[in-house]
């Protein structure tokens, strides 16, 4: 498997099973859960930045991060937007965000590099953001109403493509205000 396949094969599974953990336990444990992650990360980059070298999380980072970028930055994005949404939205809310990032940014990037022919901005591709709005689309038509997914799946697909700021960070809180625009209930 190659590196990236192998990076957006665990942000994926980091979208969804952080979706479901958080919508399946207490309100104080997803806390708890949330605020470990986040120490874990910044604790694990503070040990990599020293240059200390534990042997398999060198190896687990080095597959899952991209070459030349902080190391566990993305995750500590994730940790954070996740904590902020789950704060300010509540479960489900979060939940959907997450759904919306490991899908949305897993699937547009891998199509984007088998396929993507069609520059939008930057490296995105028209071919790569279309097929995670797609996708993104599908899935979340199981959790909430079909053109509620279509916004949000929307939504996010731009804020992916064209925002600055750093995927996991902006996509979940993106999805959570798109949520409450819509007055969309649980």
């Amino acid at each position: 498997m190659n590196d990236e396949v192998f990076r957006q094969t665990v942000h994926f599974l980091m979208g969804v099973l952080g979706a479901a953990i958080l919508i399946t336990v207490q309100p104080r444990t997803a806390l708890i859960f949330l605020g470990v992650v986040l120490f874990i990360g910044f604790a694990v980059q503070d040990i990599l930045t020293r240059g200390y070298r534990i042997p398999a999380l060198v190896v687990l980072v080095d597959e899952a991060e991209r070459r030349g970028k902080v190391p566990m930055k993305g995750g500590i994005a994730y940790a954070i937007s996740a904590l902020l949404c789950y704060t300010a939205f509540g479960p489900f809310y979060t939940a959907i965000g997450l759904v919306t990032l490991g899908v949305l940014d897993s699937v547009s990037t891998l199509v984007g590099i088998r396929v993507g022919k069609h520059t939008l901005y930057r490296k995105k591709s028209v071919e790569g953001t279309l097929s995670g709005i797609i996708l993104t689309f599908a899935i979340l038509a199981f959790f909430i109403p079909p053109w509620t997914a279509l916004f949000v799946a929307v939504v996010a697909g731009v804020v992916e493509a064209f925002s600055p700021i750093d995927d996991n960070l902006i996509i979940p809180l993106a999805t959570c205000i798109v949520l409450a625009l819509c007055c969309f209930t649980v």
